[in-house]
C-alpha cells in the first residue's frame, strides 16, 4: 500500500481527470498491495463500516472495511468524483435518480464489482454501496477528487423510511447509522420511492452488470444455478408472461412450418429445458421424427425426459455428439447465452459439424438494435462504465430476477454480425425472421425494420 501512495504522490499530473484516475485505478496490481496495518477495525454490531483516510493530496485515498450485510445509506455525489477498487469480496451499487420538484427517489440499476474490480463514481451519482455477503467482510479503496475533509453538506435518503438528510462537519460515514450530531437536518416522509421492479421492463427481472466479466466457465456455472433456481416453475413462468409466451409460440410456428416440409428422422433441441417447447414444435409440425435434447440444468432435464424427450445433461460445447447424426437441430431462447464469440464461433462450427449435408438449423438471438429490449441499455452501460476494459463484448450483459439470487448471461447481436458469423462457419441462411417480443409480440415484422428479435433459418449446404 506504501508503494502506492508513492505512485499517488509521483504520478498524478498537475491537470488530471476523471478519465486519467480511472486509468490510474485499473492500473493497480492488487496483489501487490500490503494491506496489513491499512485496513481499519469495524464495530461489530455497529451496522456501520470503518474508514482509514490514507491520503488527502493530489486525491482522496481512503480504505473502507464493512461488515457482513452492511451497507452505506443512499448518497448523492455532488461536487466530488472517483472510483472504487474492490481489494476483498464483492461490491453490490444500486443507483439511483431524485426529482426535487415531485420529491421523487426512483431506482434506476445495480451492478456488482468482485475482487479486482473498478466502479466508477462520476459527479451527479446517487447510489449506495452494499456488502451482499452475510458472511464475509469487504474491503475496498476509495479514490475521490476532490479530497473531502468532511462529509459536511452530503445528502442522504433513507428508501424505507423516505427520510431525507443533510450532513454536517461531524460526520463520521455516509450512513444514518451515527450520532444525531452528524446530521444538519433530518426530514421525514420527505419524498416517494419507486423501485426498479415498478419500471416498465425491469418489472420481473433487472440489469445487474458483472465487474469484471467473469470468466466462461464461472457464466455458464451462474447460468446452471439461474435455470435450476427455476426448474419447479419454469414452464408457469413462460406462460405467466404474455410477452414471452406469445414470442415463443410465434418463434414455435415458424419452425414447425419450416419442419412439416423438411421432414427430419432426427432432430437435436440444444438447451431444450423441460422439452415442452420441443414436443410443442414436433406436434405442430405434424412429422414424428426422433426428439432428442441436451441442457445443462439436470432437474430441466428430468422434466424434458418424463414428457418423452431423450435428454441429456450437459454443456453443448463439452457434449459428445455424433458427426453428420441430426436431419435438424434447434438451440431457441438460449443462443445468447453463450459467453464470447469464439465460443459462439465454436458452438456453430460444432452444430455445422454434428447435421447431415442438408440438415437445417434453426436459432434466435436477442437483437442489439431492437429499441425496446435491453440491447442499446447494454450498449450504453457498455460506454459509460467501460466495460471493454472489464472484458466485455459489446452486447454483453448480465441480468437477474428480482427475488433470485443467481446471475445469468446474455449477448445481444447484430444482425448483419450474426449472419456474418452463421456464414463463415459454413451455413446457407435460408430465411431470417423478425418476431416481436416486447411490442408486437410473437407478430411477423418486416426485414428493414429494427424491432423484434431475430430467427435464423439455415442449412448446412449438400
Amino acid at each position: 500500500m506504501l508503494k502506492l501512495l508513492e505512485r499517488v504522490a509521483s504520478e498524478t499530473p498537475e491537470d488530471f481527470d476523471f478519465e486519467w484516475l480511472g486509468s490510474f485505478v485499473r492500473s493497480i496490481d492488487i496483489q501487490k498491495l500490503e494491506l496489513a496495518g491499512y485496513v481499519p477495525p469495524y464495530d461489530e454490531g455497529s451496522g456501520n463500516y470503518a474508514r482509514n483516510i490514507l491520503r488527502m493530496s493530489p486525491f482522496e485515498v481512503v480504505v473502507l472495511h464493512w461488515p457482513p450485510g452492511v451497507q452505506s445509506a443512499i448518497h448523492h455525489h455532488e461536487g466530488f468524483w472517483g472510483y472504487v477498487l474492490c481489494l476483498e469480496g464483492e461490491v453490490e451499487n444500486v443507483e439511483y435518480t431524485f426529482d426535487p420538484v415531485h420529491a421523487e427517489l426512483r431506482e434506476v440499476g445495480a451492478l456488482r464489482v468482485r475482487k479486482g474490480g473498478v466502479l466508477p463514481e462520476p459527479d451527479g451519482t446517487i447510489h449506495k454501496i452494499v456488502n451482499p455477503s452475510r458472511e464475509n467482510a469487504l474491503v475496498t479503496v476509495h479514490f475521490y477528487a476532490p479530497a473531502l475533509e468532511t462529509l459536511d453538506g452530503m445528502v442522504l435518503f433513507d428508501s424505507e423510511k423516505r427520510w431525507l438528510a443533510e450532513l454536517n462537519a461531524e460526520a463520521t460515514t455516509a450512513s444514518f447509522h451515527q450520532d444525531e450530531r452528524g446530521f444538519r437536518r433530518l426530514e421525514k416522509d420527505a419524498f416517494t420511492f419507486v423501485p426498479l421492479s415498478a419500471t416498465p421492463g425491469h418489472d420481473t427481472h433487472m440489469l445487474y452488470p458483472l465487474i469484471p466479466k467473469p470468466s466462461g466457465k464461472e457464466i455458464m456455472a451462474s447460468l446452471n444455478a439461474y435455470y435450476t433456481e427455476q426448474a419447479a416453475v419454469y414452464d408457469v413462468l413462460d406462460d405467466s408472461s404474455a410477452k414471452r409466451s406469445a414470442y415463443t409460440m410465434g418463434i414455435d410456428k415458424l419452425i414447425a412450418e419450416d419442419l412439416s416440409s423438411h421432414a427430419p428422422r432426427r432432430m437435436l433441441h440444444i438447451a431444450c429445458g423441460t422439452g415442452r417447447r420441443a414436443l410443442g414444435i414436433r406436434e405442430a409440425s405434424r412429422r414424428s421424427y426422433d426428439l432428442e435434447g441436451v441442457d445443462i440444468s439436470a432437474l430441466m432435464v428430468e422434466q424434458a425426459k418424463s414428457r418423452g424427450v431423450d435428454a441429456r445433461i450437459g454443456n453443448w460445447s463439452d457434449c459428445h455428439v455424433e458427426k453428420e447424426g441430426y436431419d435438424a437441430m434447434a438451440f431457441l431462447y438460449a443462443f445468447g447465452h453463450i459467453p464470447t464469440m469464439e465460443a459462439r464461433r465454436k458452438s456453430l462450427t460444432k452444430v455445422f459439424d454434428s447435421l447431415k449435408p442438408g440438415g437445417r438449423f434453426y436459432f434466435d438471438v436477442f437483437n442489439v438494435e431492437n429499441p425496446n429490449e435491453w440491447g442499446p441499455e447494454a450498449m450504453r452501460l457498455f460506454e459509460e462504465l467501460n466495460l471493454e476494459l472489464e472484458g466485455y463484448e459489446p452486447g454483453d450483459l448480465f441480468y437477474k430476477r428480482h427475488e433470485g439470487e443467481s446471475v445469468a448471461f446474455l449477448h445481444y447481436c447484430t444482425p448483419d454480425g450474426i449472419l456474418k458469423l452463421a456464414e463463415e462457419c459454413g451455413f446457407r441462411v435460408l430465411d431470417t425472421h423478425r418476431v416481436g417480443y416486447v411490442e408486437r409480440s410473437g407478430e411477423p415484422l418486416r426485414p428493414h425494420e429494427d424491432e423484434g428479435n431475430l430467427l435464423i433459418v439455415a442449412e448446412k449446404p449438400i
